[in-house]
């Protein structure tokens, strides 16, 4: 029903003018007491939903944000959603969502399809550099872009210091004992886990500690972390402490020096990336950095309302500090 009532029907209820309607739910102009109770009393009789983006309309503006992901099932996506949902609570920006997979994974198709519907800005969410599925010049945009999670290039990003928590995950290691570091990275493509590893590796420096050659490059996933720590410690038996780049590899390394017999962490300590669902309850629970993807999502939405209301836009990096969580992993 209350797709169908409109402000007319809630002034004739009320007894008062459309206007007066207007008045009492955007407080532009002062309303009476009595009258307010009326025009709120008559809302919830009807259901009435205020629609904030017709106001908007009339000014040649839609209230709508848009947000763009190549997967809503993707976690990393839940979690910024509901962070730009937080910072949209309350104000006068609507979220339209759309993902890849409802234009059968053409991000192009989508853009567009988000664009046609008068968005008045949109926000990237992805760990995956989506912008490179199509040619998009933001600077040349007629609608203004934030990049969360992945840097964007000439655009306005948002993203976790992933090489700080490498840094911080080589002084954690060095901290419970680690002498013999190695690390196991995932895809090589991945800036997050070039980041990771340069700062692993920059700490390891430091601690004047070696690094084998071998980074271990593969998938994110748990196989790989299994089948990479196999090798690692037939190649280099004396490592003592492996950074993963991520939570599966974590998961997969530690089962993989299970079945050859360490003890996790007794003799080889281990740290994961990304705070994933299980890591808390694997069997040994992991270390591991949780990311700051609703804080993400919340600076994302507010520094694109910012542009929308001003503006202005500069193209930089905000980068936000992941924290580690110490488990059992690394320290027993």
């Amino acid at each position: 029903m209350s797709d169908q009532v409109t402000i007319v029907d809630v002034a004739e209820l009320a007894g008062v003018s459309p206007a007066t309607v207007s008045h009492a739910l955007n407080g532009k102009r002062p309303v009476g007491n009595m009258t307010r109770e009326k025009v709120f009393k008559a809302i919830e009789t009807l259901g009435y939903v205020p629609s904030w983006n017709a106001s908007r309309m009339k000014g040649g503006k839609s209230g709508i944000i848009g947000c763009l992901a190549a997967d809503i099932t993707e976690t990393f996506v839940n979690q910024i959603v509901r962070g730009i949902e937080h910072g949209l609570t309350g104000g006068e920006f609507s979220l339209f969502f759309v993902s890849g997979i409802e234009f059968g994974n053409d991000l192009k198709k989508a853009y567009d399809f988000l664009k046609s519907h008068k968005v008045e800005g949109i926000l990237f969410c992805h760990h995956l550099p989506i912008w490179k599925e199509f040619n998009l010049n933001s600077q040349n945009s007629t609608i203004p872009i934030v990049s969360v999670n992945m840097v964007t290039p000439n655009m306005i990003s948002v993203i976790p210091d992933n090489y700080t928590g490498g840094y911080q995950a080589a002084e954690h290691l060095y901290g419970c004992g680690m002498r013999n570091p190695a690390m196991i990275c995932g895809p090589y493509d991945r800036l997050s886990v070039q980041d990771r590893l340069k700062g692993f590796s920059q700490r390891v420096q430091e601690l004047k500690l070696t690094l084998p050659n071998d980074k271990y490059f593969g998938e994110y996933d748990y196989s790989h972390g299994f089948e990479a720590t196999t090798r690692l410690m037939q190649e280099h038996p004396a490592t003592d402490g492996i950074f993963c780049a991520n939570d599966y590899i974590a998961a997969g390394a530690i089962a993989s020096l299970q079945k050859a017999g360490y003890q996790v962490p007794q003799q080889v300590r281990v740290v994961g990336f990304d705070n994933r669902d299980f890591s808390e309850f694997w069997n040994v629970p992991i270390t591991t950095f949780e990311l700051p993807l609703q804080e993400m999502g919340m600076l994302g939405v507010s520094i694109l309302k910012q542009i929308i209301n001003t503006g202005v836009y500069h193209a930089e990096k905000r980068i936000l500090q992941s924290k580690i969580l110490p488990r059992e992993s690394s320290r027993g």
